[in-house]
């Protein structure tokens, strides 16, 4: 019976490697997964943005379309340095959302900026022009 002295054979040291390759290629994906479902949350994007300030209390008309699958929240919007709840606040597809300005003196034709802030903490910057329009009403061809 021949007597081992020292060391692996070529076999132990290949069974060792297969099972570290495949723990390092488990744990791997696990943090892959885990940081691209974090990576992925939806955002939104405002595709248009008036101030109707024809009427006594001013309405932000914004016209916004959520980026990805999945629908998304509205946790405020800021505007001239206030913040305010608006009319909508769960996103599914293309919509109109109108915020009162409750507050807010403008001026036709001033330029605001403000932002969309989202429950997942995501912003949506926007620049709102003010007409003189009574109401957001509807552009032709499209509903509200």
């Amino acid at each position: 019976m021949p007597i081992k002295t020292r060391g692996m054979t070529s076999l132990e040291i290949a069974i060792i490697v297969a099972i570290v390759l495949v723990i390092a290629i488990a744990v791997g994906w696990y943090l892959y997964t885990t940081f691209a479902s974090a990576g992925a949350q939806s955002g939104l994007v405002v595709t248009s943005a008036k101030i109707a300030g024809g009427a006594n209390t001013p309405i932000l008309c914004l016209k916004v379309v959520p980026q990805g699958a999945a629908s998304v929240q509205i946790q405020s919007v800021e505007i001239a340095g206030k913040s305010f709840t608006p009319s909508t606040n769960v996103i599914s597809g293309p919509a109109d959302v109108q915020v009162q300005l409750e507050g807010v003196t403008v001026a036709v034709g001033q330029v605001i900026s403000g932002r969309v802030v989202l429950t997942s903490g995501a912003i949506a910057p926007f620049t709102a022009t003010v007409t003189a329009d009574q109401s957001c009403g509807t552009q032709q061809g499209q509903q509200q």
